[in-house]
């Protein structure tokens, strides 16, 4: 989806109001993680809300408003001031159940500072007994309420009427190709970094506490016309130290692998001061099941001590721990100095082109004898699989099948083989590929052929 000159509405408002569930309740997902943990919610969140057919809104949700110090704490609330900036509404979302504190006061100034126009939204109004009255929220100098509970979906409906009808007459969506690029790695590879290198601005926040990241940060580029999506995900510990308990930490898994399953592409950062750990090859395999075009990309490029053929020397021991997906290509990178990111990006283009990769069944059998001429498919036991024929059966990434007899005899290294001569045949670089096979019999029908062999 491009977005063109799309109005900006901002959700604020104190840690554990709501904000997050009511970003998943308005853009219709549970992209945002929901936790009773205060500051759950770090980097900005942002999703296009359709508002009808080609019009919308973009919808930013925001960190918990608070005055804590820290690092994380402090980029947080700049971030969130400078999304306030940027909007065209602001929705000030507070618990309509409690009385309002000084926090609260401390944020109300700061959004009248911004001049910006102010829906007060009062969140968690499902029940009548406990729900607070307007004159109480009008105190913070905002003269729109709007009552709802986001979790419950009461008044949802009208908000986003009130929305709509607030909101400049701006922006048009249109449909084009969308290049999904999940950004993958355990803790404190460089994803953020990356990031915010593609964006040329502080879209993520970056610091060396693991864990930073925790919803899925998406940026939209163009490119050479295209439009890349880059989507930061969390960075992932080793599977057995995340237990569900850890309700934050175990939701940011559940969304990378989401992230994974919806990308054209993912790019698997390794740190080029520590490559090849088995955290890195736990998430390749995760790509690698999923079927999903990839690139490895070393990051820290700028602080590895470099010599003759440093990089040669790096690249080959990179890929003799990453055999198994030994046609990923390699990129090395540094978000601190920008090398080689528009080669990345190069590289992503190329690689989305050839998951379209499509040959005619007469092409493909002609591949398929040269094949078998050199390397026919061995014998087991007292059986011997013969191909007979193969055609495609999926793009993006390509699937072909080939029917045979005995094809639950067919040996593993044939298949190795076979997607071996692809890619020596093709340019198939940075794609998955997929060979199946069946019987050339009809399911039920192989003893009415048994006589005609």
């Amino acid at each position: 989806m491009k977005v063109k000159n799309l109005p900006i509405v901002t959700l604020v408002g104190l840690p554990n109001s709501g904000k997050s569930t009511l970003f998943n309740r308005l853009t219709h997902s549970n992209r945002a993680i929901i936790s009773d943990i205060e500051n759950t919610t770090r980097d900005v969140n942002k999703a296009t809300v359709r508002t009808d057919l080609n019009k919308g809104y973009e919808l930013i949700d925001t960190a918990g408003y608070t005055n804590m110090s820290g690092d994380i704490t402090k980029a947080a609330m700049e971030q969130l001031k400078v999304s306030v900036s940027n909007s065209d509404l602001v929705l000030y979302v507070v618990d309509g159940t409690i009385e309002l504190n000084e926090a609260n006061n401390r944020l109300a100034r700061v959004l009248r500072a911004s001049k910006k126009p102010i829906i007060v939204v009062a969140n968690k109004a499902d029940n009548d007994k406990i729900i607070l009255p307007p004159e109480r929220f009008r105190r913070l100098g905002f003269e729109q309420i709007e009552y709802v509970s986001a979790i419950h979906s009461i008044g949802i409906p009208e908000l986003t009427a009130v929305i709509s009808s607030a909101l400049p007459k701006k922006g048009t969506l249109n449909r084009i190709v969308d290049i999904r690029v999940a950004i993958l790695g355990r803790p404190n590879v460089g994803k953020s970094s990356l990031l915010n290198s593609l964006a040329g601005d502080n879209l993520a926040i970056e610091s060396v506490e693991a864990g930073t990241t925790r919803d899925t940060n998406e940026f939209a580029m163009t490119y050479h016309g295209q439009q890349i999506t880059f989507i930061d995900t969390a960075g992932l510990r080793k599977p057995g130290k995340i237990a569900k308990s850890e309700n934050i930490e175990f939701y940011s898994k559940v969304r990378t692998k989401k992230a994974i399953e919806n990308a054209d592409i993912c790019l698997m950062l390794v740190d080029s001061n520590e490559p090849a750990t088995a955290q890195d090859l736990h998430l390749l395999g995760m790509v690698k099941d999923a079927k999903r075009g990839l690139i490895v990309v070393g990051t820290k490029w700028d602080s590895v001590e470099k010599e003759d053929h440093t990089m040669s020397h790096l690249s080959e021991f990179i890929r003799s721990k990453m055999q198994f997906v030994w046609w990923a290509p390699l990129v090395f990178t540094s978000a601190k100095t920008h090398q080689n990111i528009d080669e990345l990006l190069k590289v992503i283009t190329e690689v989305y082109s050839r998951l379209d990769f499509k040959l005619t069944t007469a092409k493909l059998n002609r591949f398929l004898e040269d094949a078998n001429a050199k390397n026919p498919p061995s014998a087991i036991k007292t059986k011997k699989p013969k191909v007979n024929y193969i055609t495609q059966t999926g793009e993006h990434p390509p699937k072909f099948t080939i029917f045979s007899t005995h094809p639950e005899f067919m040996h593993w290294s044939y298949t190795r083989f076979l997607e071996n001569q692809f890619r020596k045949e093709y340019d198939l670089n940075g794609v998955p590929i997929t060979i199946e096979y069946k019987s050339k019999y009809k399911e039920g029908n192989r003893d009415r052929y048994k006589g005609k062999k």
